[in-house]
């Protein structure tokens, strides 16, 4: 059966993405061009402005799809280990090697570029947004985060943001300066514990706790 145009429109922006994501794993994002895209995806330059104005719009897109290849691994991850394995230290595993992957790479590349590009940093803001709350999605649905009341959720917010940092750091460095195999385990066992039910439990009832008793 024939594709829809819709079906064409679809797997020809797909394409695109999937050629911007390769084209800035090989030679960086400094060095992609619309036409290095286009060789790659089998369209030509003027495929990529009938669906993307700009090349803002593609690398905002890029992006996008980005963190969604990267969310999408981390579920299935997390999905083929069994419910009881799903300890911190197997999760924050997972999460190690998927900020080592390349497509993660890419995340940092087109952050780096916004931070002196202001009309990139506009477009890429909402992205990262939309891409920190689906993180905090799916770090809600972890057995760490059973239970939690608002506080002690709120501080489970936090500790994610703070372990996705720290693994994301460790990934920019791993070229240049990568960790031994024993800090690198280390590593996972003392972020681990940030993730303890005591740790959750307790840090800002207890900040509350003091606050109300002051007053």
């Amino acid at each position: 059966m024939a594709r829809t145009q819709q079906e064409r429109r679809e797997a020809t922006v797909a394409g695109i993405l999937g050629a911007s994501i390769d084209t800035i794993i090989e030679v960086g994002y400094a060095r992609t061009t619309s036409a290095l895209i286009a060789k790659r995806a089998h369209v030509s330059d003027g495929a990529i402005f009938r669906h993307f104005p700009t090349m803002r719009e593609v690398m905002t897109a890029t992006l996008r799809e980005a963190w969604r290849r990267q969310l999408d691994l981390f579920m299935s991850h997390i999905a083929d280990m069994p419910a009881d394995a799903r300890t911190p230290e197997a999760v924050l595993r997972v999460v190690r090697d998927i900020t080592h992957n390349p497509t993660n790479g890419v995340i940092y590349e087109l952050l780096v570029a916004a931070r002196t590009d202001e009309k990139l940093r506009a477009m890429l803001k909402d992205e990262i947004r939309r891409y920190q709350k689906a993180i905090f999605d799916a770090a809600g649905s972890l057995p760490a985060a059973d239970g939690l009341d608002a506080q002690s959720r709120q501080h489970f917010q936090a500790m994610v943001v703070v372990l996705i940092n720290a693994f994301d750091g460790a990934a920019i460095f791993k070229d240049v300066l990568p960790a031994t195999e024993a800090i690198d385990e280390r590593r996972i066992n003392v972020l681990a514990s940030l993730l303890s039910p005591a740790s959750l439990q307790d840090q800002l009832p207890a900040k509350a706790s003091r606050n109300s008793s002051e007053t």
